[in-house]
């Protein structure tokens, strides 16, 4: 394979150290969250990351059973090495934030955010490699991350809603 494509093994990998990464870091804002609601949320998030991640690794373990090869070559690979490559910084700005932490759980937040719509982008065009009949595995994992995308956002109303007062 070219080096300008990312194979769809290298893209698993990328998913499970994202995961791991999310899981390390809503396992420290856990820690450090001032609001039990909001602390919550961040242990509930780390158990689904940690979900998350295994699902990617037996994806990985049996890739010939999830990972359709015959896929037309072209713009399609480009289009996901463009997500992957940005994306593959997201471990490293976690590491950087869940040492440096934030100024508030809103904050916080607003970071988790961020992490959760660029999973769902990233696992979204890799559905594209995915065997028809084992893509529910994956769309199960998008639609919880649009969960938790959606959890975060009405986190964040309501910390802002509270402020008001």
């Amino acid at each position: 394979m070219s080096s300008n494509i990312l194979s769809p093994q290298e893209i698993l990998k990328i998913a499970i150290e994202v995961e791991e990464n999310g899981k390390k870091l809503y396992e420290i804002l856990e820690g450090k969250a001032k609001d039990e609601e909001v602390k919550k949320v961040w242990k509930f998030l780390k158990e689904q990351e940690e979900e998350h991640r295994k699902v990617f690794q037996e994806m990985l373990e049996n890739v010939g059973e999830y990972i359709v090869y015959e896929f037309s070559p072209g713009e399609y690979e480009a289009y996901l090495k463009a997500i992957a490559s940005m994306y593959i910084f997201s471990p490293q700005l976690i590491e950087e934030k869940a040492k440096t932490l934030f100024n508030s759980d809103l904050e916080a937040v607003e970071f988790g955010i961020y992490i959760e719509k660029d999973s769902i982008l990233v696992y979204s065009a890799f559905k594209e490699y995915m065997m028809t009949s084992k893509q529910h595995i994956l769309e199960k994992v998008i639609d919880e991350e649009k969960n938790h995308l959606v959890r975060l956002v009405n986190l964040k109303e309501a910390i802002n809603r509270s402020k008001e007062f």
